[in-house]
């Protein structure tokens, strides 16, 4: 269905500028679009790896905090999670990745549970080293996700403007110009025709 205007050479021109410009537009977004489709296959093969490898680490994790809780009686495991002073500091930050603005968490810090060495196993340091790198693991993990989720929406963005331009805009535009220039050669006929028979 053609745009509503008026049938005249100065809005032909107009008209000619904006198919251009929307060819121009879609042929930019569709290269956008190729770009985050690959970035999102290469992060979301990096992001499977990571996963496989965290949930490896994890269930170690829980084999090792099995283990440890044989090697301690019930009291002193019980006290050691109660007088443990561990904790994290995470912080929000924006970043933009391929213009894509994104929430990554960063570990401001990590402060590892204190016990005493001479009354716990070895197998209890063993365990907080894991828990230490498992940490700093799913932190990169949560921000793969995030970048993931992020690139998915843009991609789904960038579609439906590649859609709209491709399927809506471009056609109602050439539409539009050939409606006015067969209406402005309809006109130049009459008026050759009105000139002839002026002359006779």
């Amino acid at each position: 269905m053609p745009l509503r205007v008026n049938p005249n050479r100065m809005e032909l021109l107009k008209l000619k500028k904006r198919l251009t410009l929307a060819r121009r537009g879609h042929k930019l977004l569709e290269d956008k679009l190729e770009g985050l489709i690959q970035r999102f296959i290469q992060e979301a093969k990096d992001y499977r790896t990571l996963r496989q490898e965290v949930e490896s680490e994890f269930l170690t994790f829980l084999a090792i905090g099995v283990y440890a809780t044989t090697r301690l009686t019930g009291t002193s495991w019980q006290s050691l999670i109660q007088n443990s002073k561990a904790s994290v500091k995470l912080k929000q930050k924006i970043e933009k990745r391929m213009n894509v603005p994104v929430e990554f968490l960063h570990l401001e810090g990590v402060s590892l549970p204190i016990y005493s060495l001479i009354e716990t196993p070895t197998v209890l340091d063993e365990l907080v080293r894991k828990w230490d790198n498992m940490l700093k693991k799913m932190v990169d993990l949560t921000n793969k996700e995030r970048y993931l989720i992020a690139l998915a929406m843009e991609i789904e963005k960038t579609k439906r403007r590649v859609n709209a331009l491709e399927y809506k805009l471009i056609p109602q535009l050439q539409e539009t110009i050939k409606f006015i220039s067969t209406k402005l050669e309809e006109l130049e006929r009459s008026n050759f025709f009105r000139l002839l028979r002026l002359k006779e």
